[in-house]
């Protein structure tokens, strides 16, 4: 009876998680961080809920192995049977092995999540855009050149119009 319960509480547990999705898309926009806390416990239940087979099938392989010494195959009906203790052992171990994986990917999303969310507020702080026209109310305009910068700049010229024509020379 006592397993009857906790199946009752787990089925209703895992609809009553389904029908959160059910509600109009304006009420998630309006909350997105409710709505991505609901969203992460139901990836958790999904990933929890189904691993349990898989996890069920290696946990009596295992512990037949640990406890008996012996492989029994648990999909053959003609191999000896567990008795009913060691039953709820496995089926116990099988859960909260479950509930780990389950609560695992769930703390690896959410530290995923933290940090690109920290990555990103960094990067919004050390980047700052400038718009065009107040860098012009910003910046002094550009003063007119001196006599003597203007052949600097010729002589500079000369030099390297004579330096490439001289090379042109040795190699053509």
């Amino acid at each position: 009876m006592k397993i009857f319960r906790i199946f009752c509480f787990l089925c209703i547990f895992s609809f009553s998680s389904t029908f959160v999705f059910c509600e109009p898309a304006e009420s998630h926009a309006e909350n997105t961080e409710t709505a991505r806390w609901v969203k992460d416990l139901r990836r958790t239940e999904i990933i929890t809920f189904g691993s349990l087979p898989f996890v069920g099938l290696w946990t009596t392989v295992g512990y037949g192995l640990a406890v008996h010494g012996t492989f029994h195959n648990p999909l053959n009906k003609s191999t000896s049977r567990y008795t009913q203790t060691e039953q709820k052992e496995i089926f116990a171990i099988s859960a909260a092995v479950s509930i780990g994986l389950g609560l695992t990917d769930l703390a690896i999303n959410l530290i995923t999540r933290n940090l690109k969310k920290s990555r990103q507020d960094r990067m919004e702080k050390t980047i700052m855009v400038i718009p065009f026209s107040q860098q012009i109310k910003d910046f002094p305009p550009p003063q007119e050149p001196d006599d003597e910068e203007i052949l600097r700049e010729k002589d500079e010229k000369q030099k390297k119009e004579y330096l490439i024509g001289g090379l042109e020379d040795a190699v053509f």
